[in-house]
Order: C-alpha cells, then sequence, then structure tokens
C-alpha cells in the first residue's frame, strides 16, 4: 500500500503539468478562434495560410502557389503535407482558412506530447520520468503558443519525434525480424517527412539521435564488435535515413528551385540564393551579442517563461550526478540548430520550435530528479510546488506576452484596412502590386488577391522589368496599386524605375490614402 502511494505521488508532478497545459491550450484555442493569423511572425503564419487558402480554391499541391511575388505564383519552400490537411479540412468542413490550420497545428501540437512521453519511455521505461519530460514539453508557454499558431513547426516536430522513437525502441530491446523492419521502415518516412516539411527542424532531431549515438558508443566502448553487433540495427536504420532524405530532398529542393526560378523576383529566393541568409555569418556564430542577446535573453525563456528560472533549472541539472550526462546531452542539442541557422534562430523566434523539446526536456529531467529526492527525504510536496512554480511562470508568460499579442492582432491595422477595401473595390481575379511591405503576404491572404510585393531587396533587374512589361502578372488585370514608405529608391535607375511602375499602374485608378500608403483603385 505504501508503495502504490509513493507511485502515485511520483506521477503526480508530471500529471499536473499535462492538466495544466491542456487547459491552456484549449483556452488559447478559444481565444484566437476568430482571430487573423498576426499575432505574431504575421509574415510567415499569413504565407503558410496564403498557400493553404489557394490549395483549397483547387490549385495544384505539389506545385502549390504562394501568390506573392508575381506570376506564375509558385515558390514552394517546404512540402505541403500541412497545407494540404489544412486545405482538406477547410473543404471537409466548411471552416475558415485560419480555423482549419490552427486545428491541424494544434492536433500535430498534442501529437508531439504525446510522442515525447513514448520516446522517454523507449529510452528509460519509468512512467513519473516520462511525465514529467512530456508534461515540461506540454507546460512550455512557446510551445503552446506557436502549437496552435498557422505554422508548419508542429507537423515538422511531431515527425522529427516520431524517427526518434523508432530509434529508440530499435535500441531498447532485441526484436523479432517483422517489428525490426517496420519499426525501421517507420524510422525511413518520419525522418523523410520531418525533412520535407521542414529540413531545419529536422537537423535538430538528427543531430540528437548523432549525438546521443556517440555518446552511447563513448559510454558503452562502441568501437567493440560486440557492440556493433548489438546496434546493428539502429546504425543501420539511421544511415537509410539519412540517405532518404538526402535523395529526398534534394529532388524536392530541385523542383521547389526551378518554380522560384520561373520570376524575377522568385529567383532571389531559391535555396542557393537564401544559403549565406539562412546559415548566418562566421562573424555572427563567434559574436557573444549572438548568445547573450539572442540565445540568451530572448530564447532561454521559451521554456518555462524565464530565462532566468531556465537557467537554474540547466544549473541544477548539471550539477546532479545522476541526470547530468543527460542535461549535457540535451543543452548541446538544444545549442546545435543555433549554430548552425545562426541568423535564422536570430531572426525568426518561431525556428525555436525546433529544439525547444530539448530545453524542456531538461527541465523534465530536474522536476523527475526532485521526486526522487524528496522521496528519499520524505518531503514529498516539493516537487508539487516545483511543478506549481513552472505552471505560474508558464501562465504569466501567456498572460502577458502571447496574450497580449494576440490582443492587438484582433485590431485591424493599416494593412487590413487596405485589404478589406481591395477586396471590396476590385475583381476576384485582379492582382496587386505593391510597395513598401517587403514581401509579406499579409496584404494579399487578407485581400484574397494575387500580389506582385516588391520588396526593398528587389534586383534593379526586377524593377526594370516591371518598368517595361505586364509579365508578373500573368496575364490577369491589375486590381490595385499600394505605394507605402520604402526603401527601393537607393540610387537614381532604381529610382526612376519604381516612379515609372507607379506611373504605370497608378493611370486611370482611383487615389485613396489609407495610413501611411497610397492606394490605387482599379474598379
Amino acid at each position: 500500500m505504501i508503495q502504490d502511494v509513493d507511485t502515485k505521488r511520483s506521477l503526480l508532478p508530471g500529471k499536473i503539468l499535462l492538466y495544466f497545459a491542456a487547459v491552456m491550450l484549449v483556452a488559447l484555442l478559444c481565444y484566437g478562434w476568430s482571430m487573423p493569423p498576426v499575432d505574431a511572425s504575421g509574415f510567415r503564419q499569413t504565407q503558410t495560410a496564403l498557400s493553404i487558402d489557394w490549395i483549397a480554391r483547387g490549385f495544384p499541391v505539389f506545385s502549390y502557389i504562394t501568390p506573392v511575388i508575381g506570376a506564375p505564383w509558385s515558390i514552394p519552400f517546404e512540402f505541403p503535407l500541412y497545407q494540404w490537411l489544412a486545405a482538406m479540412l477547410s473543404n471537409a468542413t466548411g471552416m475558415g482558412i485560419d480555423n482549419s490550420a490552427r486545428l491541424v497545428s494544434a492536433l500535430f501540437h498534442v501529437g508531439c506530447v504525446v510522442m515525447v512521453y513514448r520516446v522517454a519511455m523507449a529510452i528509460r521505461p519509468e512512467r513519473a520520468l516520462a511525465l514529467c519530460i512530456a508534461g515540461a514539453f506540454a507546460a512550455s508557454p512557446y510551445a503552446l503558443f506557436w502549437g496552435r499558431s498557422v505554422m508548419i513547426e508542429s507537423t515538422a516536430v511531431f515527425f522529427g519525434l516520431v524517427f526518434v522513437w523508432a530509434l529508440a525502441r530499435l535500441r531498447a530491446a532485441p526484436l523479432d525480424y517483422p517489428r525490426l523492419i517496420g519499426l525501421g521502415l517507420v524510422a525511413v518516412i518520419a525522418a523523410v517527412l520531418s525533412a520535407l516539411v521542414k529540413v531545419t527542424t529536422f537537423f535538430a532531431f538528427a543531430a540528437f539521435v548523432a549525438l546521443a549515438v556517440a555518446w552511447l558508443a563513448v559510454r558503452e566502448h562502441g568501437w567493440r564488435p560486440q557492440w556493433l553487433a548489438g546496434h546493428w540495427a539502429l546504425l543501420a536504420w539511421g544511415a537509410l535515413s539519412a540517405v532518404a532524405v538526402l535523395a529526398v530532398m534534394t529532388q524536392w529542393l530541385s523542383h521547389a528551385d526551378a518554380l522560384k526560378a520561373q520570376s524575377p523576383l522568385g529567383h532571389e529566393v531559391t535555396s542557393s540564393a537564401l544559403s549565406a541568409w539562412n546559415y548566418g555569418t562566421l562573424q555572427q556564430k563567434l559574436d557573444p551579442a549572438t548568445w547573450w542577446g539572442t540565445v540568451f535573453k530572448k530564447r532561454f525563456s521559451g521554456a518555462v517563461g524565464s530565462n532566468w528560472v531556465f537557467l537554474i533549472f540547466l544549473v541544477v541539472g548539471l550539477c546532479a550526478r545522476p541526470i547530468r550526462g543527460a542535461v549535457l546531452l540535451l543543452l548541446v542539442a538544444y545549442l546545435a540548430p543555433v549554430a548552425v541557422f545562426t541568423n535564422l534562430h536570430i531572426a525568426h523566434p518561431y525556428y525555436q520550435a525546433a529544439n525547444i523539446v530539448f530545453a524542456t526536456s531538461i527541465v523534465g529531467l530536474v522536476v523527475w530528479w526532485s521526486i526522487q529526492r524528496a522521496q528519499i527525504s520524505g518531503r514529498t510536496t516539493r516537487p508539487i510546488w516545483l511543478v506549481g512554480l513552472v505552471c505560474l511562470l508558464s501562465f504569466g508568460n501567456l498572460a502577458g506576452n502571447y496574450a497580449k499579442r494576440m490582443r492587438e492582432a484582433r485590431e485591424p491595422g493599416e494593412v487590413a484596412q487596405i485589404a478589406a477595401l481591395i477586396k471590396s473595390s476590385t475583381q476576384a481575379q485582379s492582382v496587386i502590386v505593391g510597395f513598401g511591405q517587403d514581401w509579406s503576404s499579409e496584404l494579399p491572404y487578407f485581400a484574397g488577391r494575387r500580389a506582385v510585393m516588391v520588396p526593398d531587396w528587389a534586383p534593379t533587374t526586377a524593377l526594370a522589368s516591371m518598368a517595361g512589361s505586364d509579365a508578373a502578372l500573368g496575364g490577369l488585370p491589375l486590381g490595385a496599386l499600394v505605394d507605402c514608405p520604402h526603401g527601393l529608391a537607393s540610387d537614381p535607375a532604381r529610382s526612376a524605375y519604381v516612379q515609372q511602375i507607379i506611373a504605370r499602374y497608378s493611370a486611370g485608378a482611383t487615389a485613396q490614402t489609407v495610413g501611411h500608403c497610397q492606394v490605387w483603385l482599379h474598379r
């Protein structure tokens, strides 16, 4: 009886975290149900929503269009699994794109919580430990917020976790050949899907697997034939997964880049053109300001809602002998994506979705360690107070940070007002030409129109092309010209081209001023 009571008490902290997370996720979904996807990183959320919208209209899936930088409109980045699922749900239920996309994202997020639990159980079959690690991930304010956004992140993370789980099961115990082959195929398929949905996210899980295998090899003398013979399935299926990812990604990127290269602006966002921007510079990687200003001050708070509290968890984990090795491994796995894709992690807060699970796993390990210590000392309420603090911090971060963004997103801003004007005053098949909004999808998504959003980095050749022809419109009529403050006119030649484009597309239109922008409507 005493043992049963102790077992129930050891499970309680993890369950509290999971119950709290379930309530918060439902609350966030309900609060944001009728809200446009601009509560954070609206540029990226509306880009995803725009692709979903046009897939739902019946346009191609594999060569899906994101009509934001001109004809022929297709500029695919990731494989559109998430977008297709959201579009199918919207068509099947009549649900709006915003809501169907949020619901699919949230379902994958819940799947991530389940897979974190299963991964932990596969590595060490102890329910209290698995509940703590899964609960810490589920209760993270960062994971909660981005897990219900109009983003591909939770989908890529889910398949990354399935990949890790399958390999962990391959190592866990001797298996008969049918199950061994089945788990191996699951690992390969999950790896390929995670990479196709978002390759930078899959990198985090591939790095974790590589680090874990290296750690095992060092601890267990992996150079010995006996060790290699006992782990051949893990090593073979892991290597096959890597080969499959490389082969499939090569084909997908070739297909995507060929589509992007069909337009002058699309050529600027091919994988080769963005390579240097994605990885960042060596100076960024070595600059202390990157690690202090971005990683510690901005990103460390994602796990529990406070960077300093997470640092305390980290220090405690590194000092606790039973979990020190695991915490160090998780820390390296957490930092590895930042070290590789430095500029992406500096520029975009949502990229931490790829590695936040490693930070929250550190929190979960420390909570579990505190349970073991409490059982020895007899002070069994201490872990409850600890998870209470985690829940309180998470709630405070959600209420003080993310809820504020969600409230602000409900207020119609300048872009939403322009979009409403265009939607009510122009033909459905017409095109918007826009300056001063970068290449953001917000305006075309809210207006329900194709667009040529001309960013400040547009090459002079693209400006010259637009000044001399209507090729960027793809044979469709012009609906509106939007001129907001911009930095395109950096030299006399570029300034002249911009003036020619404005003169060309404003002729015969009705002019209106909305906020800081001038809008010409072709009714």
